[in-house]
């Protein structure tokens, strides 16, 4: 499939999506993971000052809004007027100063080592063409930046029987426990989902080597920050796709 459909697939999944994905970030700006977020980013993104941030690929705002109400300069890009539209009323509601637009995370158009921090949370995986946005994070951070990327294997099943099979059995225990079926995805999700390039790869391993390749000299993993983030219902329906955290620097940290 060329790179233009695949394009056009990213938005209407995400056009189509935006409110539902706009009500459960409103939730989780009224949950106990505001606090939990911010206190990750405090720990890996550096000191109080205020910053200049992107927020890459911003969905319904949520990273945008925690981190303008720190008092950061921030800017939020995404691919879909949809959920940048989203994410300005969110911003209204908790009366967050941001500066949206909507852009190619592939290609922002920001000049060169313009911003001290870039985040993303759960974007990657939707990259067509992740060394080329690696290459383009790391033209626009500046040297002292740092790249926080929060992402997992979110539809690696899709491609590996046995974590199918756990995936299912996730699902049971799901409804073991709570009562209710885990929420669901259309064949059209599921069909997006089978054509992003991203979800074939064993993350997080691929992309520290893509993140060195792009230019940065220090990249670290943490692969059990799902412990801290996910609330209980999560823990059993993303057991197989655990979140991950990467630290990515352009120059040696120690």
């Amino acid at each position: 499939m060329s790179n233009k459909s695949l394009k056009t697939m990213v938005k209407k999944n995400w056009t189509d999506s935006s409110q539902k994905y706009s009500n459960a970030v409103r939730e989780e700006l009224h949950s106990f993971k505001r606090h939990v977020w911010l206190d990750i980013i405090r720990e890996n993104g550096g000191g109080k000052k205020p910053m200049r941030v992107l927020d890459v690929g911003t969905g319904p705002g949520f990273f945008a809004v925690l981190l303008a109400l720190e008092g950061h300069s921030v800017t939020a890009i995404d691919c879909t007027s949809a959920m940048i539209e989203e994410a300005k009323k969110n911003a209204a509601l908790e009366n967050a100063s941001i500066d949206f637009r909507v852009a190619d995370t592939h290609a922002t158009g920001f000049e060169d080592e313009c911003f001290d921090m870039i985040v993303s949370r759960n974007v990657a995986w939707t990259l067509i063409d992740a060394e080329k946005a690696y290459k383009e994070w790391h033209r626009i951070l500046r040297v002292e930046g740092v790249l926080l990327i929060f992402d997992a294997n979110w539809n690696l099943r899709l491609f590996q029987e046995d974590v199918m099979r756990e995936y299912e059995q996730s699902l049971e225990d799901y409804k073991q426990l709570f009562h209710e079926e885990a929420p669901g995805y259309t064949q059209e999700e599921l069909d997006y989902r089978r054509s992003m390039p991203m979800c074939r790869r064993l993350r997080p391993q691929w992309d520290i080597t893509a993140l060195e390749e792009a230019g940065f000299k220090t990249v670290l993993c943490d692969t059990g920050i799902w412990q801290r983030v996910y609330n209980e219902k999560e823990k059993v329906r993303y057991r197989t796709s655990p979140m991950f955290m990467l630290t990515a620097r352009k120059y040696a940290y120690v």
